[in-house]
């Protein structure tokens, strides 16, 4: 009958043990191969390296980022990456001063166009281009609750009386985004032409805020 490999192994085993001389060949023999392998893993970084270039330092976020969050310590850290993907004005330390203008996601590279110029509000870094800050007082009975990031219509409400002929509800801002929000009222961001409107229609309490879904 003839010997399975696994009655070989057990042989080889049995040998290696009674033998000091095997052991320490089959541990010289592990060592052999353990630094081969060692030795290319080595040669693949290096010929990476060699590929990519060096790493440079960089700062990226740990997490989501919305517009209006703060650089902070806890959400961004800095690492190496390789040079040749790297942006040209990456920033390369934390500025704590700095919040976020545009989505910036997790592991992505902060780079300047992505942050608020100067020392904005956390309300004002969230406004649009071409928008203003409008605050609307909340009714807890008709208001819809809100947080930052919805996005509502501003409808004007009117008695009968005071619509006359015309309709006695109308949206006169659509989809604006809200942009602060806290018991009393929601700040939104309301395109700059429909300012007059919105203010005429606060200023007779007749604003309505209806939440957009989707």
């Amino acid at each position: 009958m003839r010997p399975t490999p696994a009655h070989r192994g057990l042989a080889l085993g049995l040998a290696v043990r009674r033998h000091p001389r095997l052991r320490i060949a089959a541990v010289g023999a592990l060592a052999v191969v353990t630094g081969l392998g060692v030795t290319a893993l080595s040669r693949q970084a290096e010929h990476a390296r060699d590929r990519w270039g060096a790493g440079v330092p960089v700062l990226i976020a740990t997490r989501d980022l919305a517009p209006g969050d703060q650089l902070s310590a806890d959400a961004t850290r800095v690492v190496e990456r390789p040079e040749p993907l790297v942006p040209a004005d990456a920033l390369t330390a934390l500025d704590d001063r700095g919040r976020v203008a545009a989505p910036i996601y997790a592991d992505e590279v902060v780079v300047p166009a992505r942050l608020v110029p100067g020392s904005l509000s956390s309300t004002a870094a969230r406004l649009r281009t071409g928008t203003r800050a409008v605050a609307v007082p909340l009714d807890p009975a008709t208001s819809p609750p809100l947080q930052v990031g919805d996005r509502v219509d501003v409808v004007v409400a009117l008695p009968e009386a005071a619509a006359g002929d015309g309709p006695p509800g109308f949206a006169i801002a659509s989809e604006v985004d809200v942009v602060d929000v806290d018991d009393a009222a929601a700040t939104l961001a309301i395109p700059r032409d429909d300012v007059p409107r919105v203010a005429v229609a606060l200023g007779q309490g007749a604003v309505t805020l209806a939440l957009v879904g989707g």
